[in-house]
């Protein structure tokens, strides 16, 4: 093994010949997998004028990760044979690192030449302008050196070391960048929540555990090692471009898809924390900027990005996990960008991008892992990526700054920017905008001059709590309990509700105990809104048991739910926002139970909550309690009608009810409702309905005078739940409509419904998939595998389907909606009117 002093002055003497050895081989090494490369079923390029050529492979090449050029024009890769090899794994103990390079002058790599070989869980690497080569392991960050010009890594210094008991390969140190200012960059997954200290060559740290992935910077000896940024997951891919944004692909969503790519600028918190749960669904998580100081997402990428790079004006991604390769093309959003996804390159199966690298001519190269197999295989490829005419753009070109990123940086950073200027910007629309103020605040010194008071706005209150917070996090020795302690008292205290929320999830988060009783008092505050009674709920769940459920549900938080839901002294709103929050799979309380709270209480909003926990379920009993509530005349009618409406799934079984609720004694919702279920009166054939593309006729007969109690029952009765959900029922696979309420205007929710395909957000795109049987399928993509083995999506009629993975010849995105279209044709124009009615009336706080 490569073993030597850290002053780069001894190498064994038997290693330097086996790599002597291994330099010869490479002379024509790189030829003699070309008779092999005809067995290769090459990707499928989706772009036009772009040419895929395969490199390398195996066993010349062996489950590659990361990739980089130096300024030399030489490509490095790190061969990975350790990250959970078989008992009878035969390949080498340790991984290595190649350099491959050009000894033809035409531009392709062609010589393959053995660099390093010694390192453990080998994760990333990037060449620096003083020819030393900065590798990335799970445990450590190395500086490797050439000093005799040989081509072999003859120095090995130690920058960083991660001290944790944790040594999950892929969970640690990963990415790794170089700033424009000189200083490394470096990703830390999530390290499965556990203590863990980052250690300079200074002694320099930052310690951390619970808080999620983060991204560190240090000097390029090692020294000042500082925390840079926070709630991430695994920060695989981390990339500057020519304007000096630095970017990051994490890797691994868990349950809360899609993975992000995300602009990360100093101080920045994205919301995961692996404290509360793997899923990201927690109160207390942000995956797109849903909580106070949380910054959103540029895009959702595909499954398990591992790089991402700016090069010729886009953001190129690999996704390990779709088998494609993306790139994005940045929309400016004030102080920060937008994108959709678009994929390029898209393989079966046996694709598996991960490193991704710019060469001097222009083109990507990329490394591919080829199999889904998280254990080391013996398989793997290195990939050539050719634009049509290669005229060595530079690798990071973005567009420039934008006028509100220049600000975003002069409030960070400029010393002279008055007080007043800052507190004006904390109120800006912009997140970014806030957070960069904030962060001045923090910087300049001027938040001494701030105290947390009635006369602050509430975006001031906010911005000074989390200041706090992030000061405490990067040095919690110099942040006094007491001092924090004290802001969060009169942060729980305050009125708004976005300052008290930021003080909730602070508080939970460093386990502060004592603010039990004040959380708990919070419960019997009757204008608490939806998200702050969550949050509420999930802290105090969190600090009496100290842990979470590593899935979507916790049984913690819904035992305390279900107290609080049947509790006839608590607040009958929030009575009505416990049973809201319980999950339409919980089997508490029961069916029974339910019924008699529905009995025992008039307020409609708990009477919505419950009949629509009871009609989320699908077993006889409930459907017979559901059948005698819609039959019971002491239950307000509006209420009965929402029974009637949750036996729809079961009209046949139920016609006997259905016909006399539908007689001309009842009362008009509720007549209304069962005939619509039994599809009486010819009320869809007249008048006539317009075409789907006359929107303004489709406006004139539906746009007004709806009923949104009857459109949340048409809502919940047709296939629009079996996608979308509103007020915690319904599916995820589609956008929820809860907070869209009150936002769109009722010809902006005609042209989605009836013209679902020309407006497609990113995370909503369908794939259509060929079997190697030649069946196509179409439909939304839920979960990259399920047990490793398949496919798990969604078709137009919301039902879940399965696809081996070994079946697919090929998966494509399309551009068609998994919305259907034609809703309209199983609507009459009143059912149309109240459903535009729903989706456009805000939900009653």
């Amino acid at each position: 093994m490569l073993m030597q002093c850290q002053d780069g002055q001894r190498v064994d003497l038997v290693c330097r010949a086996w790599l002597l050895v291994c330099c010869i081989w490479g002379l024509g090494g790189l030829n003699a997998f070309a008779q092999r490369q005809a067995n290769v079923n090459p990707p499928q390029i989706l772009i036009d004028g772009w040419q895929l050529e395969l490199v390398a492979a195996e066993p010349d090449l062996v489950t590659p990760t990361a990739c980089c050029f130096d300024q030399q024009g030489r490509l490095f890769v790190i061969e990975c044979h350790t990250h959970f090899p078989p008992g009878d794994y035969p390949g080498p103990q340790a991984d290595r690192i190649y350099v491959f390079d050009d000894t033809t002058g035409d531009g392709r790599v062609d010589r393959q030449r053995l660099f390093h070989e010694g390192s453990q869980a080998t994760m990333g690497l990037t060449a620096t302008a003083d020819g030393s080569l900065i590798v990335v392991t799970r445990q450590e960050v190395l500086r490797l050196r050439d000093t005799t010009g040989d081509d072999v890594a003859d120095e090995v210094k130690q920058l960083l070391r991660l001290e944790t008991a944790t040594t999950y390969p892929h969970n640690g140190l990963a990415g790794v960048a170089v700033g424009p200012d000189g200083r490394l960059y470096v990703g830390q997954g999530e390290n499965f929540g556990e203590a863990y200290q980052l250690v300079g060559s200074d002694a320099s740290l930052q310690t951390g555990s619970g808080e999620g992935g983060n991204i560190f910077v240090c000097d390029a000896d090692g020294s000042n090692v500082e925390r840079f940024a926070t709630g991430l997951w695994n920060p695989f891919g981390i990339s500057f471009d020519s304007s000096g944004r630095l970017w990051q692909a994490g890797n691994d969503p868990d349950a809360m898809p899609p993975c992000r790519l995300l602009h990360v600028v100093k101080g920045g918190d994205y919301g995961f924390q692996f404290r509360f749960g793997r899923a990201g669904t927690h109160p207390l998580q942000a995956w797109n900027g849903e909580l106070p100081g949380t910054l959103p997402m540029t895009a959702g990428t595909g499954e398990a990005p591992c790089a991402v790079i700016a090069h010729e004006g886009y953001l190129w991604v690999t996704s390990w996990g779709d088998n494609r390769l993306e790139r994005y093309t940045l929309t400016s959003q004030g102080a920060s960008w937008s994108s959709g996804t678009e994929v390029v390159v898209q393989g079966t199966g046996s694709f598996r991008p991960v490193g991704l690298a710019v060469a001097p001519d222009g083109a990507l190269y990329f490394t591919d892992w080829v199999d889904r197999s998280y254990p080391v295989h013996g398989k793997g490829r290195l990939w050539r990526f050719s634009p049509p005419a290669t005229g060595g753009a530079a690798s990071g070109w973005l567009p420039e700054l934008s006028g509100a990123e220049r600000l975003a940086r002069r409030l960070e950073g400029d010393a002279s920017m008055p007080l007043a200027e800052r507190l004006q910007e904390l109120e800006s629309d912009d997140p970014f905008l806030r957070h960069a103020a904030m962060m001045g605040l923090l910087a300049t010194g001027q938040l001494k001059s701030l105290a947390i008071d009635g006369s602050m706005t509430q975006n001031q209150q906010i911005a000074f709590l989390l200041a706090h917070r992030w000061r405490e996090l990067t040095n919690p020795e110099a942040f006094a309990q007491r001092e924090r302690n004290r802001l969060l008292g009169r942060g729980l205290t305050r009125r708004n509700q976005e300052t008290m929320l930021t003080a909730i999830r602070w508080a939970a988060e460093r386990e502060v105990k004592s603010f039990l009783p004040t959380l708990h008092a919070l419960l019997d505050r009757p204008d608490l809104n939806h998200q702050t009674f969550a949050a509420v709920m999930a802290a105090i769940a969190y600090l009496e048991t100290g842990s979470v459920a590593r899935g979507r549900r916790d049984p913690a938080r819904e035992e305390r739910l279900v107290q609080y839901a049947g509790d006839q002294d608590k607040p009958i709103e929030l009575r009505a926002a416990a049973v809201e929050l319980l999950p339409s799979d919980s089997d508490q309380p029961s069916s029974e139970e339910l019924a008699r709270w529905l009995r025992q209480q008039d307020n409609r909003l708990f009477q919505i909550a419950v009949g629509r926990l009871l009609a989320s379920r699908t077993d006889e009993t409930t459907y017979a309690i559901l059948a005698e509530l819609a039959a019971d005349e002491t239950i307000a009618v509006e209420t009965r009608a929402d029974a009637a409406a949750a036996l729809a799934p079961q009209a046949a079984k139920f016609a006997a009810v259905l016909n006399r609720l539908a007689l001309p004694r009842q009362k008009e919702p509720l007549r209304q409702e069962a005939n619509r279920i039994l599809q009486r009166g010819g009320q869809r054939d007249a008048p006539s309905k317009p075409s789907r593309d006359d929107l303004a006729g489709w406006h004139r007969l539906t746009g007004s005078g709806g009923n949104p109690d009857a459109g949340r029952r048409v809502f919940f009765r047709t296939t629009c739940a079996n996608c979308h959900a509103h007020s915690h029922r319904g599916a995820n696979t589609g956008p929820d409509l809860t907070t869209l309420a009150g936002q769109m205007t009722p010809l902006r929710v005609l042209e989605s419904i009836l013209q679902p395909s020309k407006e497609i957000g990113p995370l909503y795109v369908a794939y259509r998939v060929l079997t190697q049987e030649g069946r196509i399928l179409t439909g939304l993509k839920l979960d990259a595998t399920k047990a490793g083995e398949k496919l798990v999506m969604q078709g137009a009629d919301g039902d879940l389907f399965t696809v081996p993975l070994a079946d697919i010849e090929s998966m494509q995105p399309i551009n068609q909606s998994i919305m259907p279209a034609g809703l309209e044709e199983g609507l009459s124009l009143a059912e149309m009117r109240d459903l535009v009615a729903f989706l456009t009336t805000p939900k009653t706080p």
